[in-house]
């Protein structure tokens, strides 16, 4: 017992007798900058998405290219991008989801659903695509056919950019 009272001792000493005189001072650091959030808020129309493959393809799937010049090079490399997509839900609540999001829907054929044994349910998901300047918004469905379905309705985004 007597020895391992006096390995603690030796090692608390160790600890304690590290007192010296100090270094040399490092590199100055970089220089802080104040983080700055800029907000673009847009509406992509029904008539600005464009298709990609044919209407009867699988994989074929919606897009819109829209110029932002707030997307500068710097934002683009060293910043980042959030994008949030826009609606107002079913309680008349303004939200505002992180994409990509996925929206679930029900074919509705003739006005009216399918009968509950031919229900076709399929997703849609947003997604966004990035370069200087610009940014791309897609559009696929998760049966990966366009079909009948059309494009999208009008879409609110707002892109949040920190830099």
């Amino acid at each position: 017992m007597k020895n391992l009272l006096g390995c603690l001792l030796i090692v608390m000493s160790g600890f304690t007798a590290c007192l010296g005189p100090m270094g040399p001072e490092g590199p100055p650091g970089k220089d802080a900058t104040e983080t700055q959030w800029t907000y673009v808020d847009f509406i992509v129309k029904e008539n600005q998405w464009r298709l990609a493959g044919n209407p009867l393809e699988i994989g074929s799937y919606y897009y819109c290219v829209v110029d932002v010049p707030e997307i500068t090079q710097d934002i683009y490399e060293e910043g980042l991008i959030f994008c949030n997509y826009r609606y107002i839900d079913d309680t008349g609540v303004d939200v505002q989801q992180t994409l990509p999001y996925t929206a679930y829907f029900m074919d509705v054929v003739n006005g009216s659903e399918r009968p509950f044994s031919m229900h076709i349910s399929y997703t849609t998901t947003p997604t966004v695509r990035t370069v200087s300047g610009t940014i791309e918004f897609r559009i696929t469905f998760s049966d990966f056919y366009t079909g009948d379905k059309g494009p999208p309705a009008s879409c609110n985004f707002r892109l949040t950019l920190v830099y």
